[in-house]
């Protein structure tokens, strides 16, 4: 759905014919078969109607809930079909954690059913893109009595003071080798692990980028891996 000042003003669904078996489980989620896409185009003829329906990336704001998984697909694509893909979103995922820091579930569904938000179908994309159209809407107009006006200030106002020191448990995490070079190194290796045990541990230890270049002097950052 393309939202403008509030209001819908265009809807673009297809499906798309991935030119393989639908694997069962994604069928019982979706209640999506093979037979309702064998006739459908492909990703390599849809995906400029989708360009086309974004329109100019410097104007469009992608709007998304888990945002990451769905553009993860859609800077793929773009990738594999020789498209540029650069356009800003947000992720009401994490803008409902920074909004709603109370809630114990964040799923879309249940979001909306916390907002009085009724939910017609769930896991079907016109649908699922109305709850969030709706969802978004709640949020705005908080992030609006917070002094929100431009793209850029939703970062800064959207989590209170309390949200902000637990940020970091919503980060990604990554396995680090660091080595100490020297004394200083070793003094700040220390400084780094008591702090991750002390002051930053949620499931594991973690050292913030932040603290890492606060305590840098006299390590080597010898290798960095995405964490299982």
């Amino acid at each position: 759905m393309k939202v403008k000042n509030g209001e819908v003003i265009d809807e673009f669904s297809t499906f798309v014919n991935p030119e393989k078996h639908i694997p069962e489980r994604v069928t019982e989620v979706t209640n999506i078969t093979d037979d309702m896409v064998k006739t459908s185009e492909t990703i390599k003829e849809i995906f400029p109607k989708i360009l086309e329906f974004l329109g100019d990336e410097k104007e469009t704001i992608i709007v998304a809930h888990n945002a990451n998984f769905d553009v993860g697909f859609l800077k793929q694509n773009a990738k594999n079909l020789g498209y540029e893909f650069n356009y800003t979103y947000l992720d009401t995922l994490s803008l409902a954690k920074d909004l709603f820091p109370d809630y114990k579930k964040y799923k879309l569904g249940k979001i909306a059913e916390n907002l009085g938000i009724k939910v017609e179908v769930a896991h079907r994309a016109l649908d699922d893109v109305d709850t969030t159209v709706k969802v978004f809407k709640v949020m705005l107009d908080m992030l609006k009595k917070k002094g929100a006006i431009l793209i850029e200030d939703i970062d800064r106002l959207a989590a209170s003071e309390e949200a902000k020191k637990e940020e970091y448990k919503k980060l990604k995490t990554y396995h680090a080798i660091i080595l100490a070079k020297n004394y200083i190194g070793l003094r700040n290796l220390y400084k780094l692990v008591s702090l991750s045990h002390l002051h930053y541990f949620y499931r594991k230890p973690r050292i913030l980028k932040s603290l890492y270049k606060k305590y840098s002097e006299g390590l080597i950052l010898r290798k960095c891996m995405r964490s299982r």
